[in-house]
């Protein structure tokens, strides 16, 4: 007899569906959601539950009235159900089988997106699902998750992940950031590893307020007591910023893949702070309440084409905090 009591049964071939029951039970946390999702019946989608637990001879979920939790079975085998997925989606896909998807998709993404690889996932969407039209937004991270919780968007790349229990939440990568500054003002700095103090001398151009790439400055601010004290000065345009930083106006904590690989004289300068600012990820979400075939494909494809632009121009490295 196999863990959780469910004798196992060796002779039936592994359905997909009963796969993809298991991977939709398990983000909804609900039989009569997952069954909504997926266009069955509570009753159908229990069927499909049991089938499996006597094929792997596991048992999969707790089930009370109100929600179905992960087992400890099913919360090591679910990774194992969602490659499968993914594998299968795109199997169809270089079959030529995505022309079968058709509608819109409106999907939201981050400036830093928008102005490196959204361009070729856009290309490679299109190219596999031609009947799918595509409306793209770009914003900050605050405003695409309100977009998408109002059912405004069907997907967004964005900085943070959406509450739990609202949206499903891809991580897709962690880019690197840094402090960046023109050469001119590098004379005002110690020549090795200035500290947070040694950049507050300097104006900080920030982002938006509560944003992931100001926190960390608040944080800063507060451990060198310093708080209140800092000059900061904030937009809502990583472009705008950059642009100021190249203009001498001060120093910003920026994405290094939003800043441009440059040399000569007039190049901003990555600084080598010490503590090192972290990583600032990516995270794709999806709302959680309605049927997304088209938001499926587009969060499937969406690490692949990252990991790929940033290869293909040999900024890996300095832009993917994973490199």
């Amino acid at each position: 007899m196999a863990s959780g009591g469910v004798a196992p049964v060796r002779s039936r071939a592994m359905n997909v569906r009963f796969l993809e029951s298991l991977v939709w039970v398990a983000r909804l946390g609900s039989f009569k959601a997952a069954a909504d999702r997926l266009c069955t019946t509570p009753a159908g989608l229990s069927s499909r539950i049991a089938t499996l637990e006597a094929q792997l001879g596991v048992r999969l979920f707790d089930r009370d009235s109100r929600a179905a939790t992960l087992t400890p079975d099913g919360a090591r085998l679910l990774p194992h159900a969602e490659r499968m997925l993914a594998v299968q989606a795109e199997m169809l896909a270089e079959a030529g089988q995505g022309g079968a998807l058709r509608g819109t998709l409106r999907l939201g993404v981050v400036e830093t997106v928008a102005s490196t690889w959204l361009a070729p996932l856009i290309a490679r969407y299109a190219d596999q699902y031609p009947r799918v039209t595509l409306e793209v937004e770009s914003l900050d991270t605050p405003a695409l998750h309100e977009r998408l919780l109002r059912g405004a968007l069907d997907c967004v790349v964005t900085t943070e992940a959406v509450p739990h229990g609202l949206a499903e939440n891809r991580p897709i990568t962690r880019l690197a950031t840094a402090w960046y500054v023109h050469p001119s003002l590098l004379a005002r700095l110690p020549a090795q590893a200035p500290g947070f103090a040694d950049l507050a001398a300097l104006p900080i151009v920030a982002f938006t307020r509560e944003s992931p790439l100001h926190r960390p400055i608040v944080r800063a601010a507060q451990e060198a007591g310093l708080a209140g004290a800092v000059r900061v000065h904030h937009f809502s345009s990583l472009g705008a910023m950059t642009a100021l930083v190249r203009a001498g106006f001060g120093v910003a904590l920026l994405p290094c893949a939003a800043v441009p690989a440059e040399r000569g004289p007039e190049a901003l300068v990555a600084l080598d702070v010490r503590p090192a600012p972290q990583p600032l990820p990516l995270i794709a979400s999806q709302r959680l309440d309605q049927a997304a075939p088209l938001a499926d494909a587009m969060l499937a494809l969406a690490p692949a084409v990252c990991a790929a632009y940033f290869a293909e121009r040999g900024e890996a490295r300095r832009c993917l905090a994973d490199h």
